[in-house]
């Protein structure tokens, strides 16, 4: 089973952590309470609706991949009550919400403050605080588990039918706001909307499944990178064997450094074969040399 998105969230407002907030935030631990239960499904719904446009999956991936982590925690436990550290966090928080809902933001928050009396300013903190934590846990998956975008659509998908019915009814301004009729989980068993999982389940390493189609098609990006350097290869080695081979300084033209070149050592000089020389064309040296053709060399056989 895939990790429970809005169990998983739920899971961070503690008694103690709701109380700590509504100190914080001058509310009613009540209050909070009521702002936490519109937040999640309004930002899991939105975070849904933003992965089912065109490019969202992708533009989520490349948000995620640009931030750092190593200073983001794993629940809020460990950093409620530190000023400093919700203030860092609400930031980070606040750029992931800009991301999801952009100009809807404001009045996101304003319906959500209606819903629970909460001032419009402590729900955006609520807001930012969830946002943060659940960015930081995709962001870890993308960064450290290589979390893909075909990865990401099917968590969320899988469970947006649960989103959508998980906003409460007060809220159903947002739904239309956002688009919530649109949050439909794919029909078909479980195991085929969410893919294998891949992950152990815990607060560092939620179980994110894989889906088999994305997969696929990494795969296949994988196999296609090795072929193209294993092409590339194999042109730099013929192209190192041509350059390798003899040619001479003239044309470029590629000679056979096979060829024996005879000596003059071993040419044939013997007085049988002057003579039939000397009979064929009248000399037996340098034909270039001057004087009438046969008698070029008569001095040296007259002698």
């Amino acid at each position: 089973m895939a990790v429970h998105l809005i169990s998983y969230l739920k899971e961070q407002f503690t008694p103690t952590v709701i109380d700590q907030l509504g100190s914080e935030l001058n509310e009613s631990s009540a209050t909070i309470q009521k702002v936490i239960d519109g937040a999640l499904p309004t930002l899991l719904g939105g975070l849904t609706r933003r992965v089912q446009d065109t490019g969202g999956p992708t533009s989520l991936i490349h948000f995620l991949d640009s931030n750092d982590y190593r200073d983001t925690p794993l629940d809020l436990s460990q950093v409620v009550g530190n000023q400093s550290e919700i203030a860092g966090l609400t930031a980070s928080g606040r750029d992931f919400l800009s991301h999801i809902f952009g100009d809807n933001l404001t009045k996101v928050t304003e319906l959500i403050g209606l819903y629970s009396g909460a001032k419009p300013q402590s729900v955006l903190e609520v807001l930012a605080q969830i946002g943060s934590i659940l960015m930081g846990i995709l962001g870890r998956q993308e960064q450290e588990k290589g979390l893909s975008a075909e990865n990401l659509e099917t968590l969320l998908l899988g469970q947006a039918t649960e989103f959508h019915q998980t906003l409460p009814k007060e809220l159903n301004g947002v739904g239309s706001l956002l688009g919530f009729d649109e949050l439909v989980t794919p029909t078909g068993p479980q195991t085929e909307v969410q893919g294998t999982d891949n992950l152990s389940s815990n607060v560092i390493n939620p179980n994110i499944p894989k889906s088999p189609e994305g997969e696929r098609r990494h795969e296949n990006v994988r196999w296609l990178r090795w072929a193209m350097i294993a092409i590339a290869v194999l042109i730099l080695a013929l192209l190192i064997q041509k350059c390798s081979q003899n040619q001479n300084g003239i044309d470029g033209v590629s000679t056979d450094s096979t060829r024996t070149v005879e000596s003059n050592a071993v040419e044939d000089t013997s007085a049988a074969t002057k003579q039939s020389i000397e009979e064929a064309n009248g000399q037996t040296t340098d034909s270039t040399a001057s004087g009438p053709l046969g008698t070029r060399d008569s001095s040296a056989s007259n002698r």
